[in-house]
């Protein structure tokens, strides 16, 4: 797991990316979680993408969004911990991006928790945490060591024969993303969030693929009902994306992204899959 165009609401609008940006922020904002399962792969955006893309939208720290870490002891099945560690996951991206490095410490102690019960305890240990302290006000660095920590965590699972628990760190991850994209969506901030949300409608499909195969499982059965209800909603706005190959000035490390996307979506439609998000996160983190 990696630790996700907005306007004004009105039917339609189209946006022409065209600021240049470093190399490096491309790759993080274009980085994406990929997951092998039975022979099919499935892609799901980073949480560090979309936390990087709100954080660059103008949207100011807002610490009562997260899912509290005093709730961690609730969570006692293998897919309540899985899910909330994607959830606390997410928390823990987006506090340090947002240089909260205190509420980033109280996130990767519950982490640390959550990997402990799942058996996988060898990534959060203490010499990781020591190396995250030291790096307070790194803001690269410690994203590096989250990114790490999950990877390997994602590869334990994957070696053990553990890739339903993965999955649903990964699922977890998105829905925790997904719900700050359309909590802090504000008209007058960047328009990159509303396509964000737009552009979910593809990896919801995914999504729903990748849980599909453990639909006998009760726990799950829940959660994929309300996905597909999400779905639904989904499939009354329309999104398109033009790829357009990106042009790059290697000698200055400078990539210009030319694509297009388009995204028609009211503000009704927004509201409404706003309010099955926060019906899903609910029914993960209570």
């Amino acid at each position: 797991m990696g630790l996700l165009t907005f306007g004004t609401g009105c039917a339609e609008e189209t946006k022409r990316n065209t600021a240049s940006t470093e190399q490096k922020k491309e790759d993080e904002s274009k980085s994406t979680n990929l997951l092998k399962l039975n022979g099919k792969v499935f892609s799901i955006p980073s949480p560090i993408q979309t936390a990087y893309l709100i954080k660059n939208s103008g949207a100011d720290y807002r610490a009562s969004i997260l899912n509290a870490t005093d709730k961690v002891a609730e969570y006692t099945t293998t897919n309540k911990k899985a899910l909330n560690l994607g959830i606390y996951g997410a928390d823990l991206g987006y506090a340090t991006i947002y240089d909260q490095s205190q509420e980033a410490i109280s996130y990767m102690a519950v982490a640390k928790r959550l990997t402990s019960e799942l058996g996988i305890s060898n990534l959060f240990d203490k010499q990781m945490i020591e190396r995250f302290e030291s790096n307070l006000g790194k803001q690269d660095s410690l994203l590096a060591l989250v990114s790490d920590a999950f990877k390997s965590a994602d590869s334990y699972l994957k070696q053990n024969k553990q890739e339903n628990v993965s999955a649903m760190i990964l699922v977890g991850g998105w829905i925790e993303t997904l719900y700050f994209a359309t909590d802090l969506f504000e008209p007058e901030h960047d328009e990159t969030i509303r396509n964000r949300i737009g552009e979910q409608k593809i990896t919801l499909e995914n999504v729903i693929n990748l849980l599909s195969p453990y639909s006998d499982d009760s726990s799950i059965e829940g959660l994929l009902k309300g996905l597909n209800e999400l779905d639904m909603l989904y499939g009354e706005i329309n999104y398109t994306y033009t790829y357009q190959e990106p042009i790059t000035d290697a000698e200055n490390k400078i990539t210009k992204i030319t694509s297009e996307s388009k995204v028609d979506m009211t503000p009704e439609q927004l509201k409404a899959i706003s309010a099955k998000v926060i019906e899903l996160r609910n029914s993960i983190i209570n």
